[in-house]
């Protein structure tokens, strides 16, 4: 009986993992079902589709955003909103080290040159002055 319940007991537990695997996949599913039915089932608002005049930002400003606030925004934007910020922040880190290193590498010479302007630069560097075609 002990040798039974032994390799028994692993497969009862990994059946039960399973199942709880399977509960919870369920569960989302019909959660996300029930999202689409309820956007689905949504009326869109009043003024969507009406063209409007850009003025700017007005006196009324603070009280037109905050009436944004009900306005319901698909998780799809949101998340892609999230997405390019991070890539941003991302590229901004990278913009940031890169010019720290590039400043290090060379801030020796132009010290040795001490040039007053992009001008005396450019002529140090041996660079000729772009004109317009």
């Amino acid at each position: 009986m002990t040798a039974i319940c032994r390799r028994l007991t692993p497969v009862l537990i990994d059946l039960a993992g399973l199942a709880i695997l399977a509960i919870s996949e369920l569960r989302k599913t019909l959660l996300r079902i029930r999202r689409a039915a309820n956007q689905r089932s949504a009326q869109p608002p009043a003024g969507l589709g009406r063209p409007v005049a850009h003025e700017g930002a007005t006196e009324n400003f603070g009280t037109e955003l905050r009436a944004l606030r009900d306005v319901e925004v698909s998780p799809e934007l949101v998340s892609d909103i999230e997405t390019e910020l991070r890539w941003g922040l991302i590229w901004h880190e990278f913009e940031r080290g890169m010019q720290a290193e590039i400043d290090r590498v060379f801030a020796p010479a132009l010290e040795i040159a001490a040039p007053r302007d992009f001008d005396d630069l450019r002529e140090l560097i041996g660079l000729r002055e772009l004109t317009a075609a």
